[in-house]
């Protein structure tokens, strides 16, 4: 009787290991799938990081995109509470360099937001003059 509860408990223990591994086979698929030139990276902008940060005075904000669209790019407060807009207006395909004074901002940590009609990033920088 014993012998038998070992055996049914290692069974259970080994279907479960299985559909674990399963389950995550299929996520790595799925990832995989959607990494290979299944998204049209030409529907989205590309923004850049900051370079030096600490920033102080004039930031640099650089993006690019595929096609002509509707960005906005503002700058708001850990909080979320937008404290600056940097551009709101529609863009040719390509690169564009705006430049941003911080000087009338705080010392402090602060989030850039690219938003256009499909997509929003949002990343961070430091602004101390």
């Amino acid at each position: 009787m014993n012998r038998f509860f070992n055996e049914a408990l290692l069974i259970d223990f080994l279907k479960i290991t299985l559909a674990i591994l399963g389950v995550i086979i299929l996520y790595r698929l799925l990832l995989r799938y959607l990494s290979r030139k299944h998204v049209k990276k030409e529907l989205y902008c590309t923004l850049f990081e900051v370079e030096d940060q600490p920033v102080s005075g004039e930031i640099p904000f650089y993006f690019t995109t595929q096609q002509a669209r509707n960005v906005e790019l503002f700058i708001e407060t850990e909080l979320g509470v937008r404290v600056a807009t940097v551009t709101q207006e529609t863009y040719e395909i390509g690169g564009h360099l705006l430049r941003f004074d911080s000087t009338s901002l705080e010392n402090g940590t602060y989030f850039y937001v690219l938003m256009t009609e499909n997509q929003e990033i949002r990343k961070k920088v430091i602004v101390q003059n």
